[in-house]
């Protein structure tokens, strides 16, 4: 697969699972009662976690080679548009994580609710900066870039 289009694709299912969990399933948790909530997001996280992370550090290398390989800035640009999530989340979200993997589900409660409904709006702008990096890779994929050898 063309190094462009693997950026663009690991982009896109770092977007797509940001997406869902902003638009599905953090909804559908704030529906949950406390302590099922927080019973569900513990194991989420951790999982989803592990998923994200990867997928947003792979798609940063691979635009940085379509980048190298084809000159073409954009690649560059969206690059850096999806590593961005790493330090927003260890520099922003990570505190909120802590303190809700700190809680155990029996002591759920109005500030595991607050904490929870904060992460939520925290994690949207993972969700808003992946997608920019999607369409940053799309437009760099469309505007027929000088593309070197294997973009």
């Amino acid at each position: 697969m063309p190094t462009a289009a693997l950026a663009l694709l690991l982009s896109a299912l770092f977007s797509g699972a940001a997406l869902y969990v902003s638009f599905v399933e953090d909804p559908a948790r704030a529906k949950l009662d406390d302590v099922a909530a927080l019973s569900e997001w513990q194991p989420s996280y951790k999982r989803g976690a592990v998923m994200q992370a990867s997928l947003a550090a792979i798609a940063f290398l691979v635009g940085l080679a379509a980048w190298w390989q084809s000159g073409h800035w954009i690649f560059a640009l969206a690059a850096v548009f999806q590593i961005l999530p790493w330090p927003w989340t260890l520099l922003v979200i990570m505190p909120t994580n802590r303190a809700l993997l700190a809680l155990k589900p029996s002591e759920a409660g109005p500030q595991s609710r607050a904490l929870l409904e904060k992460w939520g709006r925290l994690h949207a702008m993972r969700t808003l900066l992946g997608c920019a990096a999607t369409l940053a890779f799309l437009a760099a994929c469309l505007t027929g870039a000088p593309f070197g050898p294997g973009v």
